[in-house]
């Protein structure tokens, strides 16, 4: 089984709870990566023997990963030094001398804040020309993992080659190894992308992302596309944001689509959007287009609800709801159509969605939940790291995020109202999820379509103070509604879900690798 033996039995299942759960989530993302690492280290004393040494040299491993998504974190370097200590654990010396540059002053505070402000806004661009004009040569140790990061975020082929070609040796830690893979089948394509995921998975076969991303590449669904089978109700609501909805609408005529019905709810708009709702209902005739209006906002789970109840709603065979201020690729229902042909039977379908303006600022991919705790908390992930495609994959999950999002109708009449005690908006459509799972009907993840979104005016300060209060208040409802034996069922169900996903993708993987064939013709 060579590499993709990790997540089988019987190794897989000797590792401690909190480490194999982390492990399944995935760990590319900085807190993620250090909370696994640490995680390990501490059950490697008790564990003793081989086993203590696997454990020890995993927590060593993810520690590298965290620190390769995060250079510039001082103390997380100053940890990892005092964990390897005056020998160095076997590193190369070059990457001891990156983890002490990265620890002490030698970075610099205006190349930490710059690297800080491209998390934020996505402007990785503008860091690669900072860097191109002149990186530091006392901390040029560091430069690989800052430029890899910038330049795969960029998505700039040249930058991409330019980085590649710079790396001194081959990576050997486990974020340059990721990032040379995904260079790899950028600059490359397919078939060079799939070997170089295959050396890192050799190298790091507890990264539950590189073997997502390998199989959904070697079965062809990183690019499958599949219509719909039936027909698809489109439901939008809406609430001053003309010239967003405007747009949306746009980009979803401009789509390749089953046969479909617009049906777009006004929620008691005070601008321009009844305008632009009576333009396209004139544009597109009652064959295609039902205009509703409420003279009131009533919010985003009774806007749902009232969607979903319409009998000429019910009629359809699946139902996408649709946020006002998306940006659609063309393909998107043929995406989600392939995501229906590979997990026939999920509740919900979701996808990967990223600012409109900035494509490697992740706000929301998979959403399971967070594998230890009193409380129901979503992992956040997706906000660890800039996508760099880590999340390039399809898999079932717990939730997914109600901005885009598809529901076969028989799921979603079957599964109760969205809870109106959540208006105006936040959390209705996780509750949703969490109900449905409970009843045992899990979300369906679709890394292959990536949608832009629109996000509020980053100045609105009392809008953002508003919104802050009202989430806060609607993560205390949603506490409220699951109790402990809920949340162990919820976390258990998800285990089991995701561990038997990864085990057939692994499994089918070294029946189809051709290294592991060649290994077995071999063997006498």
């Amino acid at each position: 089984m060579g590499p993709y033996a990790f997540f089988l039995p019987p190794a897989f299942d000797a590792l401690p709870e909190a480490v194999a759960d982390r492990l399944l989530m995935g760990v590319f993302g900085r807190k993620q990566a250090a909370q696994t690492g640490l995680a390990a280290l501490r059950a490697a004393p008790s564990a003793g023997g081989g086993q203590g040494a696997r454990l020890a040299r995993l927590g060593l491993e993810l520690s590298l990963l965290a620190f390769d998504l995060d250079p510039a974190n001082a103390a997380l370097a100053q940890g990892l030094l005092a964990m390897i200590g005056p020998q160095g654990a076997g590193l190369p010396s070059d990457e001891v001398q990156a983890l002490r540059l990265a620890a002490g002053e030698g970075l610099g505070r205006e190349w930490r804040e710059r690297i800080a402000a491209a998390g934020r806004t996505g402007d990785w661009e503008a860091l690669c020309r900072r860097m191109e004009s002149g990186f530091p040569q006392a901390v040029a140790p560091l430069a690989p993992r800052i430029a890899g990061l910038a330049a795969l975020a960029s998505r700039d082929e040249g930058r991409i080659a330019a980085w590649r070609e710079g790396l001194a040796a081959a990576p050997l830690t486990p974020g340059l190894a990721f990032l040379h893979a995904r260079a790899a089948i950028f600059l490359d394509g397919r078939e060079a992308g799939m070997a170089a995921l295959r050396d890192s998975l050799r190298r790091y076969p507890w990264c539950a992302q590189t073997l997502l991303a390998l199989h959904d590449l070697a079965r062809g669904r990183d690019g499958a596309r599949q219509a719909l089978p039936g027909r698809l109700a489109i439901l939008l609501y809406s609430w001053n944001k003309a010239a967003d909805l405007g747009q949306t609408l746009e980009d979803i005529l401009a789509s390749e689509l089953p046969e479909f019905h617009i049906f777009a709810l006004d929620n008691g708009s005070t601008d321009a959007t009844p305008d632009i709702v009576a333009a396209f209902a004139a544009r597109l005739g009652p064959a295609r287009f039902t205009a509703l209006r409420a003279p009131v906002n009533v919010g985003a789970p009774a806007g749902r609800n009232w969607l979903k109840h319409l009998p000429e709603v019910r009629a359809f065979d699946f139902a996408a709801y649709i946020d006002d201020d998306v940006r659609l690729p063309r393909d998107w229902a043929l995406r989600f159509g392939a995501a229906v042909a590979a997990c026939p039977d999920a509740g919900a379908y979701g996808c990967r969605i990223h600012d409109a303006g900035s494509p490697s600022v992740l706000q929301a991919a998979e959403f399971p939940l967070e594998p230890d705790g009193e409380a129901i908390a979503a992992s956040d992930l997706q906000l660890q790291a800039p996508d760099v495609g880590q999340f390039a994959y399809c898999r079932p999950t717990l939730s997914v995020t109600g901005c885009c999002h598809l529901f076969p109708m028989s799921a979603l009449c079957e599964g109760g109202d969205f809870d109106i005690r959540f208006s105006p908006s936040q959390f209705d459509d996780f509750d949703r999820d969490l109900r449905a799972a409970l009843a045992g009907r899990f979300a369906v993840y679709q890394g292959h379509l990536a949608v832009g979104h629109v996000r509020a005016s980053g100045g609105d300060a009392a809008r953002k103070r508003a919104a802050g209060a009202n989430a806060h208040g609607n993560m205390l409802k949603l506490q409220g509604k699951y109790d402990a034996g809920d949340l162990k069922r919820l976390r258990r169900e998800q285990r089991n879900r995701l561990l038997t996903d990864i085990r057939k993708k692994a499994i089918w993987l070294a029946r189809h690798d051709p290294g592991e064939a060649s290994d077995k013709e071999g063997q006498p």
